[in-house]
Formats: structure tokens, C-alpha cells, sequence
């Protein structure tokens, strides 16, 4: 069951500040420009009306541009999945939490941090599958064990096999490529590409190198997607202090000229009737310059992610941010801290989908993904959900009637009015212990990385998702075997 989490109540910036960066961000995409590593992006950029330069592939955008590209851009859409009940529509003030990722490296339940492997993949999906604040898996680890060439197809196939839920699978290396492989078993699973069209189950995602330039194998991908009228997210991930400006402001106009160049480029090949969804993403982060690390768990992170959801609804457009992210090694204070920060921070400014909330990420720029913190932050995600959900203030919530029947010096405890709304106010995170001190002396004195443990254990033996109807498993095995011929012989 899909978590109905809505954010949007935290806002930074006023009416003029969302102004003035949005006329900054033309300023710098008219004069400055990007640089579009793709012939074909540019040449469709001329034919609009941008001024190209091909030798050294740089297109300045003027604003009208960019303003029928916004106009074309839906401002919600539907994500489906297998089960038709855990579709997510995205946009508005609805707050999903996502898993994370692409990375290499797993700290598995043994505490080793080691390679990813595919059955890694495997594990992770259906331990995502059974966590309840889970709502979409996006990433998920990079299977090391498998040729590079055809790990995506092997990787999106046991994604599907293991969950139930919104699964897509972003990987952006060979562009063009890899983008039609997985499009093509996207199709099987929906239908056939016109049902696929009309209820998507797969996004296009691009990470823009910043500063200001978009690659070419990405921008290949969000062709594919956008010709198709198929979701695509553009989020680029900039680290304040290196590939972007020190001050915040400058890296939030930053982020909106390579995002908004990034709309005109995938809407110039879409049609009436068959418009491209488009995430306005959002990766802020640092760079510590004691260490050259890219860091995701700061506070400033978590104050651009706030302002970066601003400026999606500024332009009606729906919002990817980031959070429960840390810079910790291991599932410690300092995890738990700067996840929980960056994860209320972005869920109360309402970004819609927000990456590495729920999946386990550890380390500078998520370098790793642990098992017992994704269960940990499913615990933590418990708690930020019921933060959005408010204070409900009505006649049987005020409790008028029954304070006067309680009184002075009485006791709510065993009221009926309690046993009505107990479950409905408070709470219960899974893990979290709250008994006292001798209780939880007595039954093992077991500290929350050891219960995230055992839980997460208990979990990948018992659960089994709904199992692919076996035609659909052949016709998806049959894909990753001419992939596998197409790419290694």
C-alpha cells in the first residue's frame, strides 16, 4: 500500500528571490549558453530558434524557448507499476520516498562493505519490496559481476521479477542504447508500447555534467524517451564549490539553466498529444575542500533542496530532491543525523520523489549501500511521514468534553476516547526501542543497528514477491539473451 505523504509547508525564498533567480537563469541560457555534446539536440536547437555554434557545440537559448518548452511539460503524471495499486501520480504536494543509488559497493549484513553483485540487485529489490515506506526503486546498486555491456538488461530484469512496485532502472551509460533495451522490456511488461505510452512504468534520466553542458550519451537517452512521450527526469547533481558556484544562489541558477536547457532539448521532439512528462531534478550537494569529497548530508544540501522544490512549483513542474543522505561510513550518529535532516527538509518543502530516502546510502557521494540502514531509514521515513501528516484540530480532536470528563488530576489512559484516536495520533516505528532501561537490559540489551540486522535477515528469507506471469519472464529472458549476443560475441 502506497504511503499518502504530502509536503510543501517549508519554503526559503520569497516571491522576488524565485523571480530573480528564474531571470538569472535566462540571463545566463541566452548569453552564456550550454554546451550539447549531441549533434542531433543541436541541430534540433537550431531548428527552434536557438543560436548554435557546431564547433564548439554551445547553443544559446533565448527565453521564449524556454518558456513554450515549460508550457509543454505536464504538471503531474502517473507512474504505473505490475500491481496496478502501486502506481504513484507525481506532482502537486505528493512526497514519494525512493530508494538509491547507482553505486558499486554494498555493506551486507555480515558489516563487509564489498563489490555489488547481482543477486545483491536481487536482494536488495525484495528487501525494498517488503519495506512499506518504499514507494518507487529508481536505482539500486551497479552488479559488478556481470559484463558491463549487457549489466542492464540482467540488472532491470531482476527488478522486475522482485518487485511489485514502481521499478524503473537508471543507467545512462551508451545513451541510445541502453535506453531502447530498456524501453523494449519496459513494453512487455506494460502491454506493448502504445499501452506503455499511455501508462508508463519507466523513466529517461539525466544527470547534466555541469557546469552547463549536457552529454551525449545522456541526452541520446532523453531523446529516446522524450520521442516516445515517456517520462524523463533531468536532475543535475552539483557540488557547490567546484562544478558550481560557492554561494548557494549561484549554484540554485546553475541548476536551473541546465534543467530548463534540458526541457527545451527533450519537448523539441515530443508531439501534441504525446508530451513528455518532465522531473525537474535536484542533486545539490558540497564539495569539502579539506577532502575533495562530494557531500550529500549537509546542511546546505538540504536548504537548496528546499528551495529547488520551490522552483519546480514556480514552474508548475514536478520535483525530484535528495535525502537521507550521509557522509558516514558506517550506520552510525552521524547517519543517522544528517539522513534524518536532509530527509524532513526535503519531504516538508515537497519535493515529489526523493531519491535515497529509503535504499541504505552511505559514505561521500552515496559510495556505498547498506542493508541494515535501509531498514533503519524505513524507520526513519515511519516518523517523517507522520511529521507531514500535521496536527489534525477539530471538535473531536480539541478533546473538550473529554477533558471536563477526566478532570483535575485524572488519567486518560483507559478512556475510550484514547482507544478512538490512539492509533490515528501516535506512531510506532518499527525498530525504534522505547521500553525502559532494565526491560531492554533483560531481553539482550540489543542496540538498533543489531535489530536493523536481524530484521533485514528475517525479511530476505520470508518474503517472495508476486511472482512474473511466465510468458512475460520468456519473452523478458529472451531480450537479455540477444542483448547478451548483440553485445559479447
Amino acid at each position: 500500500m502506497i504511503i499518502s505523504r504530502h509536503g510543501g509547508s517549508l519554503e526559503l525564498l520569497t516571491r522576488d528571490e524565485l523571480y530573480d533567480i528564474h531571470l538569472a537563469s535566462m540571463d545566463v541560457l541566452e548569453h552564456t549558453g550550454v554546451v550539447v555534446m549531441l549533434d542531433e539536440a543541436l541541430r534540433l536547437l537550431d531548428n527552434l530558434g536557438a543560436s548554435v555554434d557546431y564547433k564548439t557545440k554551445r547553443a544559446l537559448i533565448p527565453s521564449d524557448l524556454v518558456k513554450e518548452a515549460i508550457q509543454k511539460t505536464p504538471s503531474s503524471f502517473v507512474l504505473y507499476a505490475r500491481n496496478p495499486k502501486n502506481k504513484l501520480r507525481v506532482g502537486g504536494n505528493r512526497v514519494y520516498f525512493l530508494d538509491g543509488g547507482l553505486t558499486s559497493y554494498v555493506v551486507d549484513l555480515a558489516g563487509i562493505r564489498r563489490p555489488a553483485t547481482i543477486k545483491d540487485v536481487e536482494d536488495l529489490t525484495r528487501l525494498y519490496d517488503f519495506l512499506d515506506n518504499v514507494d518507487m526503486l529508481a536505482a539500486g546498486v551497479f552488479p559488478t559481476d556481470v559484463p558491463e555491456k549487457v549489466q542492464h538488461v540482467h540488472a532491470y530484469l531482476k527488478k522486475l521479477e522482485n518487485t511489485e512496485k514502481v521499478c524503473l532502472y537508471v543507467y545512462f551509460a551508451r545513451g541510445g542504447v541502453v535506453a531502447n533495451d530498456l524501453i523494449e522490456m519496459a513494453s512487455i511488461v506494460a502491454g506493448g508500447p502504445d499501452e506503455l505510452r499511455k501508462k508508463p512504468m519507466i523513466m529517461g534520466w539525466e544527470n547534466p555534467i555541469s557546469p552547463m553542458s549536457h552529454g551525449k550519451e545522456q541526452t541520446e537517452m532523453v531523446l529516446e524517451f522524450a520521442k516516445r512521450g515517456l517520462p524523463v527526469h533531468i536532475g543535475p547533481a552539483i557540488q557547490s564549490g567546484s562544478t558550481g558556484p560557492v554561494t548557494l544562489a549561484g549554484v540554485l541558477v546553475q541548476q536551473n539553466v541546465e534543467v530548463l536547457s534540458g526541457i527545451v532539448i527533450a519537448q523539441s521532439v515530443t508531439e501534441q498529444g504525446r508530451r513528455s512528462p518532465i522531473v525537474y531534478g535536484a542533486v545539490p550537494a558540497l564539495t569539502d575542500v579539506r577532502y575533495g569529497t562530494t557531500v550529500y548530508g549537509a546542511a546546505e544540501a538540504a536548504l537548496m533542496n528546499i528551495a529547488s522544490a520551490q522552483i519546480a512549483r514556480y514552474y508548475s513542474l514536478p520535483c525530484r530532491g535528495n535525502g537521507g543522505a550521509t557522509e558516514s561510513k558506517t550506520e552510525d550518529i552521524q547517519a543517522g543525523y544528517e539522513s534524518a535532516i536532509t530527509l524532513l527538509m526535503a519531504s516538508l518543502a515537497g519535493a515529489n520523489l526523493i531519491m535515497n530516502a529509503t535504499g541504505g546510502a552511505l559514505e561521500p557521494g552515496i559510495g556505498s549501500m547498506s542493508y541494515e540502514k535501509a531498514v533503519i531509514d524505513n524507520d526513519m521515513a515511519t516518523v517523517v511521514s507522520r511529521i507531514l501528516k500535521g496536527i489534525d484540530v477539530s471538535d473531536n480532536t480539541l478533546a473538550v468534553e473529554v477533558l471536563e470528563e477526566v478532570g483535575p488530576l485524572g488519567h486518560f489512559l483507559s478512556h475510550k476516547h484514547t482507544r478512538e484516536f490512539f492509533k490515528k495520533e501516535h506512531i510506532i516505528p518499527p525498530l525504534a526501542d522505547r521500553r525502559d532501561y532494565t526491560t531492554w537490559r533483560k531481553d539482550g540489551s540489543k542496540e538498533l543497528k543489531r535489530v536493523a540486522r536481524e530484521t533485514a535477515s528475517k525479511i530476505l528469507q520470508e518474503h517472495k514477491p508476486a511472482p512474473l506471469e511466465d510468458s512475460i519472464k520468456k519473452e523478458l529472458e529472451a531480450i537479455v539473451k540477444k542483448v547478451e549476443k548483440r553485445e559479447l560475441t
